[in-house]
């Protein structure tokens, strides 16, 4: 398994898993809510559009105030972290490291194959 260096290879990881895993495009067939994550120690924002099961597309530096799905994570090593299996994303949420925003919890738990 490769280690992710940054958040660049992440974004592009979520990509890459929606578009070569069909149990995950199964799993979304369903799912057009936009999804802001903040990464609150830079401020940095990331757009997830899932189109169903159409596509996906991941834009960095892009925020919308009015996606119905809002995470904020701590801090851009928490990310990493969750993408180099370092800590798991219910261990994340419970420690207050993830924070559902806007939405429900269990559009991150459906999320969880696609982003973790």
């Amino acid at each position: 398994m490769s280690r992710f260096e940054d958040i660049p290879s992440c974004l592009k990881d979520i990509e890459d898993r929606y578009n070569n895993t069909e149990k995950i495009r199964k799993k979304l067939a369903n799912y057009n809510e936009p999804i802001q994550v903040t990464l609150l120690d830079t401020g940095r924002k990331i757009m997830i559009l899932v189109n169903g099961d159409q596509g996906i597309e991941v834009k960095d530096n892009t925020a919308d105030d009015t996606a119905p799905v809002k995470i904020d994570f701590t801090n851009e090593k928490t990310l990493m972290d969750l993408f180099n299996k370092e800590i798991g994303a219910v261990k994340a949420y419970s420690s207050g490291q993830i924070k559902v925003v806007e939405g429900k919890i269990r559009n991150l738990l459906k999320l969880k194959s696609l982003l973790f």
